[in-house]
């Protein structure tokens, strides 16, 4: 019921579309003109595909195959935080590579995807030892597990699980480091 004095107008039907309009969209890709979800968001249920809503992934700017396999093997295939083995899980999901010194965009600096900047972690950026760490990166900084922007990532200590306070090498190993 409507409010006393509020007058309600009737709008007029939404007009179809037309022919013409249908086509330059079929043409153009939309296979499905009357939907929101360009590209065919719906699959063949007519239930929404998970891969309409995957965003757009830009170019990748983490570390290479060999550099990955060089940092898991210093650290035996254990989150640098915790011990706990990671390796029979998915990367990505149960575990990641943590960069120490955050990406920022397109991160050109040559030590960016090194081993002194990259530890495994267990977890996503968002769920286990690398989701604690990138919520409280002030906290990680005393354990080297996050740290700033104008440190070097080879001169930086890092609390590893299996090896105490180490340096990172750029060959993928690593040195004791020596109290301050």
């Amino acid at each position: 019921m409507a409010d006393a004095g509020v007058d309600v107008v009737k709008r007029s039907p939404i007009s179809p579309m037309s022919q013409r309009r249908r086509a330059e969209l079929a043409a153009a890709g939309n296979t499905r003109p009357w939907s929101t979800l360009t590209g065919g968001g719906l699959n063949r249920s007519g239930t929404l595909a998970r891969e309409a809503f995957k965003p757009a992934r830009p170019a990748d700017t983490g570390p290479d195959a060999e550099t990955v396999a060089v940092v898991v093997g210093r650290d035996q295939g254990q989150c640098v935080r915790c011990g706990r083995y990671v390796l029979n899980g998915e990367r990505g999901w149960d575990w990641s590579i943590q960069h120490r010194r955050a990406r920022q965009g397109r991160d050109l600096r040559p030590d960016t995807n090194t081993p002194p900047n990259l530890i495994l972690l267990c977890g996503s950026a968002t769920t286990g030892c690398h989701g604690w760490v990138e919520t409280n990166r002030n906290a990680s900084r005393p354990d080297g597990w996050a740290i700033r922007q104008t440190d070097v990532p080879a001169s930086e200590p890092v609390t590893h699980y299996l090896y105490g306070r180490v340096l990172l090498t750029a060959d993928g190993s690593w040195t004791p480091a020596v109290a301050a």
